[in-house]
């Protein structure tokens, strides 16, 4: 089959038999497509080559230079090659090809982290009083977003997805499919719930462009569902105005650590902080039970004089 039309295909199993997000979808076909381009222009492949043409040197030639070349990071390398493994054993498990040439790829060591960067409590509060004393036109907006960022921990990807009718006003939740199309029901803190209503008095006055984005919880100026772009842009804007340290770090995914970080101080809860971030291992959520420098002070300090 030619890789344009398998590509499509894939695509289409991705949607239907597997369930993903536009947004992981969206980053496996570009992946897809940095190869095909990779092949043509270094290996000479015609413009509409088979998939069976496609060896283990030409694979790791193309992730090799993912880092030498490109000058990306080994993490970057190993998810691109996720993605090229998922789409082959696309390839295989439908008899388009009759062997999996990316069975023996190594994935490159990288350096784990065990403290994620997160904001602590001041500067949290510090980075929401800088959007409320804003005069941006996407001030009420912008502090509904980050503050469902902050009080319920959701990925970007979710938010932007988020209908008007996931919000619950009279049980103060929110109900939406997550990552991995799982259904999640988070409860809401009050200030989240007065920030949603605030801003939905001001949604009424956008002129809604699309009929597609009717229903969308949060929209730009121009009337369309916002895009997880914006809110990245939007996100380190007011990192950067706070002043807050490692602003330049700042995304919509560390405002998602700083809810974990902050939540897990506050309950020493592992199980319960696993189901609010949708964690299907709780491995994944261990990374929160670190301790910073200034609990690790107050420890210290509180041993006897010797």
């Amino acid at each position: 089959m030619e890789f344009k039309k398998a590509v499509n295909n894939f695509r289409k199993h991705l949607m239907v038999e597997k369930g993903y997000s536009p947004l992981t979808i969206k980053e496996y076909t570009q992946d897809l497509k940095l190869l095909y381009n990779y092949l043509v222009d270094k290996y000479n492949f015609n413009k509409d080559f088979s998939v069976k043409e496609i060896g283990k040197l030409e694979l790791s030639d193309f992730l090799a230079d993912i880092i030498l070349v490109h000058d990306n990071s080994p993490v970057t390398r190993n998810r691109k090659l996720y993605s090229i493994r998922s789409f082959f054993k696309y390839l295989y498990n439908n008899e388009l090809i009759d062997k999996n040439p990316t069975l023996t790829i190594e994935p490159s060591k990288t350096e784990i982290r065990t403290e994620p960067i997160y904001m602590k409590l001041a500067e949290a509060r510090r980075y929401i009083e800088t959007i409320e004393s804003h005069n941006g036109k996407n001030k009420i907006r912008d502090l509904a977003i980050v503050k469902l960022f902050l009080y319920a921990g959701l990925r970007v990807s979710e938010l932007v997805q988020l209908n008007r009718e996931n919000i619950d006003f009279t049980n103060q939740s929110i109900k939406f499919i997550g990552k991995g199309n799982k259904e999640r029901i988070l409860p809401l803190h009050t200030d989240v719930i007065d920030a949603l209503e605030k801003y939905l008095v001001e949604r009424k006055r956008i002129k809604i462009e699309n009929s597609a984005d009717e229903n969308a919880l949060f929209l730009s100026m121009q009337g369309r569902r916002i895009t997880v772009r914006s809110i990245q842009l939007m996100v380190k804007k007011y990192a950067k105005l706070s002043g807050i340290k490692n602003a330049g770090s700042i995304t919509p995914h560390k405002l998602r650590h700083t809810f974990a970080s902050l939540l897990y101080h506050q309950t020493k809860d592992l199980k319960i902080l696993q189901e609010l971030l949708g964690h299907s291992n709780i491995s994944t959520t261990q990374i929160y039970t670190h301790t910073d420098i200034e609990q690790k002070k107050q420890a210290i300090d509180k041993m006897p004089v010797l």
